[in-house]
């Protein structure tokens, strides 16, 4: 059974979504993927002001950092540091909106070479010690989403060399379904003591569309069992339109996973 629900919304939908999460009792994960308000002097007063809305309505709040193009182990050091200031800036509007968890993904690129590696570990490795750092002075865990990593081995990896103790792991099963060789009970085994996180969508194995729960070829009942058993006090964001979550909850009651 999950216990935390939440809505995956940007900034710009919070008004119907704070309408939404309260009369379904859902919490809400907000995107911070639109840099032109999140670097704006702004976005913090912006931040503020939703926060206080939150609070009154006893939200449960995470936050996703900023997503497009960004590479912390570039060689282009203007993108490292461009990339480093989007994170240090989304942990610092995450906290003023009240999240007690960041959702990044690693940016590696597994297409290229391995040999590459090394290199760009050691690249972004400065980004990622300083934004753990600004993540917990400001009481928020960061949460690494599994994005294009191959295997579970691959993705522990990259978690050992960018984690600490207090890091954890945001799973999102639809991109393995896509992207990695390895199936759901590896991830399970690996990093399963690390989920505290989930992002649920669905897709037809071919395109990550954020379809509604049951509209795409995941097994999402068997997958639910497996992971409320590994984490079963995950909070999980249903990562898709507000239009597809309602239906999403549907599908979640009739496998017996919400109320």
């Amino acid at each position: 059974m999950i216990e935390q629900l939440l809505l995956s919304v940007a900034v710009d939908e919070l008004d119907k979504a704070m309408e939404v999460a309260t009369r379904e009792g859902l919490g809400i994960e907000v995107t911070l993927y639109n840099t032109d308000w999140l670097m704006e002097s702004g976005a913090l007063e912006d931040a503020e002001r939703a926060r206080e809305r939150f609070e009154k309505r006893g939200l449960t709040i995470t936050a996703h950092g900023p997503l497009y193009d960004l590479n912390p182990g570039s060689l282009d050091p203007t993108i490292r540091s461009y990339t480093r200031d989007c994170f240090l800036r989304g942990i610092e509007v995450g906290a003023a909106l009240g999240a007690k968890k960041i959702v990044y993904h690693t940016f590696f690129n597994p297409l290229l070479p391995r040999g590459v590696l090394p290199g760009w570990k050691r690249l972004a490795k400065p980004t990622w010690t300083e934004a753990r750092e600004a993540a917990a002075d400001a009481g928020i865990t960061i949460c690494l989403e599994n994005s294009y990593e191959p295997t579970a081995e691959f993705f522990s990896e990259l978690f050992e060399e960018f984690g600490s103790d207090s890091t954890r792991m945001c799973y999102d099963p639809a991109h393995v379904h896509l992207y990695s060789r390895d199936g759901q009970p590896a991830w399970v085994v690996n990093m399963g003591h690390k989920m505290s996180h989930l992002h649920l969508n669905d897709n037809d194995g071919a395109s990550d569309d954020h379809k509604a729960l049951g509209e795409g070829e995941i097994p999402y009942k068997t997958i639910l069992t497996e992971l409320c058993g590994a984490c079963d006090d995950a909070t999980v964001v249903l990562e898709m339109s507000i239009d597809r979550a309602l239906g999403s909850l549907g599908f979640l009651r009739a496998v017996g996973m919400w109320e």
